[in-house]
């Protein structure tokens, strides 16, 4: 399959993320077409990758990311496996600010004295593009009998500050689905992973609406071209009607890969499309996210060349993601 490369009689345009991981001056001149920096898989580096597992992160408008990670010198409490955090991007040093974690009670400390199953796991963040809004999978509720080992929560960011987490209610979280990687699709649309009946087996996407009171209705299945009998999460949409999204399914290049899909209607998309070498490898390549700045593609890997030590967070240009069979 082609690689996907811009117009070479076009200026290359320096666009805020992509040249900001960089270290470099968005107001500076702009990169050579096909530069090792545009071809490139970086590390975002520190102080957002550590020694520790980090993923699963999301942006807001304005480019604030939130994102998981599993690091021991900040969690709530011990043996917490994984929480929240929240950081900005310095454009004047060209580095991302101390990462934050989120604190309690957006974060869980483990209560497996109340049911083994609640280990205080916060992860998969889903922050709206006005930066007021997060969804995320926790088992902070979790139960052995039913088996219910996560559903999803809710927070808002009233006055500065965020709002004790909320469970997304059914018809969205389920006893039996394990409800996990929320998204908040461009149309408004809350999209997750469930097991729940109905399904084409595994994890398969879903998507629900709001009603006009803000009640969220029947999540929709959304098909054979997105949901596999294999796992199937995480939906990142672009403004082209391109979603992204993570599966096991046969074709890929070993364990979990990232793969594209266009939009054709409601609930409706065409075919699966893996998104080639330079994203997915041999590991596994997870959780597709899109910063606000249209041109660069981030996600999640536990590929060792290029790693900090564990699972890391890394990004290229979208020029490098076949998208086409």
């Amino acid at each position: 399959m082609p690689m996907l490369y811009p117009n070479r009689d076009k200026p290359h345009r320096p666009l805020c993320l992509a040249l900001l991981f960089t270290g470099l001056s968005a107001s500076g001149a702009g990169l050579a077409a096909d530069s090792w920096v545009d071809l490139a898989v970086h590390n975002f580096g520190a102080p957002i990758n550590t020694m520790w597992a980090e993923g699963e992160l999301s942006f807001a408008a304005d480019g604030t990311m939130v994102y998981c990670s599993a690091r021991e010198d900040m969690a709530v409490a011990p043996g917490d496996p994984k929480d929240l955090y929240i950081a900005t991007f310095n454009p004047d040093t060209g580095n991302w600010n101390t990462p934050v974690n989120m604190g309690i009670p957006i974060n869980a400390a483990p209560a497996t004295n109340v049911d083994p199953l609640r280990k205080g796991d916060d992860r998969e963040p889903w922050i709206t593009a006005d930066g007021n809004t997060i969804y995320f999978k926790s088992d902070r509720l979790a139960t052995t009998s039913p088996m219910n080992m996560n559903d999803l929560f809710v927070t808002h960011r009233v006055n500065g500050s965020w709002t004790t987490p909320e469970l997304v209610p059914f018809p969205i979280s389920t006893d039996v689905g394990n409800e996990h990687c929320p998204a908040v699709l461009p149309d408004g649309r809350l999209c997750f992973a469930s097991m729940r009946e109905g399904g084409y087996g595994g994890s398969d996407i879903w998507c629900a609406e709001q009603d006009a009171s803000g009640v969220w209705q029947s999540p929709v299945n959304q098909g054979p071209n997105i949901n596999t009998a294999g796992e199937e999460f995480h939906f990142s949409q672009d403004r082209n009607g391109m979603v992204y999204f993570t599966s096991n399914r046969p074709g890929g290049f070993g364990g979990m890969d990232i793969w594209g899909a266009m939009r054709q209607g409601p609930n409706s998309w065409g075919p699966a499309v893996n998104l080639g070498p330079r994203v997915n490898t041999a590991a596994a390549d997870m959780c597709p996210a899109l910063p606000p700045d249209s041109d660069t593609f981030t996600w999640f890997s536990s590929r060792s060349d290029n790693s900090l030590g564990n699972i890391d967070i890394f990004w290229t240009q979208k020029l490098n993601l076949q998208t086409a069979p």
